[in-house]
């Protein structure tokens, strides 16, 4: 199994065609008019645009699966461009799966388990092509498409890989990163007042809890409501947690630090960036407002929508940004078994 795992650019791309088939039959169920488990969707299990809406992204899918069969086994340029295409088509399919993760644990129930099904099966996608893609970009350039290298080949394709010491990111990524958690701060702020019983943006702490259906939550939910605090706002806590071990040295698997970032990075930008935009334009007049925004006015709705982007959409970028730098810092590389140079920093992984 480990030797198997170490060989995974040999099997990558053939594993991702298996599933952009399985998971396009699925995509065309949507395009005719299917709901079941569609990944995009409201509270209600509807997609955004109604059915127009649901097709034009159930379309996108089957695109998205139907160059993921075409180019996975390619090394042109063009192919290398569909699997870039077919891996952010796959992101899509995890629409608000990090938000259903908070959603399971804010109410200790699944609400639409087929669509919680269906996301994790567009994150495995999502990963089985993002490995196609760096393997398939890689030996385009002539590089080894296990670590990049500067060989054409892996040295020992089932030997351990030697990784980096790992450092911190630059200060620039460090910066822009938590620039972005600053987009934290509006909506936490208003949910810790209700929490705490007072009032904001025109609604009281009572009028809120209104709208909300206590049987519906989690015994840690409760708990955590007596002591004021809100579970959403500690799951946002976490995540900026997660940006700052990223941006550090800190002795943990790598992938177990990858995976839940890259993750959050795609559901929670794809979630939060279609709210400030509509936000944005409710508030310009330029969008129309919820014809019942109860308990909120319609400009008190509008700007916590905008709220609500600026956290998801910051958090997301933000996880993106740091992500990516840990990614490249901790990039192992090929070398024969017992290879040791103190001079660069590499130990055997």
């Amino acid at each position: 199994m480990l030797k198997a795992c170490r060989r995974w650019p040999e099997w990558v791309g053939r594993a991702a065609q298996l599933w952009a088939v399985v998971y396009g039959a699925l995509a065309v169920h949507w395009t005719g008019g299917g709901r079941t488990g569609f990944p995009v969707a409201n509270l209600q299990g509807q997609p955004p645009g109604g059915a127009t809406g649901g097709t034009a992204i159930a379309l996108l899918l089957v695109t998205g699966c139907v160059a993921a069969v075409i180019s996975a086994r390619s090394t042109s340029k063009g192919a290398v461009l569909g699997l870039v295409f077919a891996t952010i088509t796959a992101g899509v399919g995890t629409f608000g799966l990090a938000l259903s993760a908070v959603g399971i644990v804010a109410s200790g129930t699944v609400e639409h388990p087929v669509a919680l099904v269906t996301q994790l099966a567009a994150l495995v996608g999502a990963v089985l092509l993002f490995a196609t893609t760096r393997a398939q970009s890689r030996r385009r350039r002539e590089r080894c498409p296990r670590c990049g290298g500067h060989h054409p080949l892996p040295l020992r394709p089932t030997s351990a890989l030697v990784r980096p010491v790992r450092r911190a990111s630059s200060a620039r990524n460090r910066r822009t990163s938590y620039l972005l958690l600053l987009g934290l701060l509006p909506w936490a702020t208003v949910k810790t007042v209700w929490i705490l019983g007072g009032s904001a943006l025109g609604v009281t702490s009572g009028e809120w809890r209104a709208t909300m259906d206590e049987s519906d939550q989690s015994g840690l939910t409760r708990l955590l409501e007596t002591a004021g605090i809100d579970i959403t706002v500690l799951a946002a806590l976490a995540g900026a947690g997660l940006v700052v071990a990223l941006h550090h040295t800190y002795r943990l698997p790598r992938w177990l630090l990858l995976l839940p970032a890259i993750t959050g990075a795609a559901s929670l930008t794809l979630y939060g960036v279609p709210l400030v935009i509509w936000g944005s334009l409710t508030l310009a007049g330029v969008a129309p407002a919820d014809g019942d925004p109860g308990p909120f006015t319609a400009s008190g709705l509008a700007w916590m929508v905008v709220f609500g982007g600026l956290a998801f959409g910051g958090l997301g970028a933000a996880l993106a940004i740091s992500a990516r730098s840990y990614l490249r810092r901790t990039q192992p590389i090929c070398a024969p078994t017992g290879w040791r140079d103190s001079g660069l920093g590499l130990r055997l992984r």
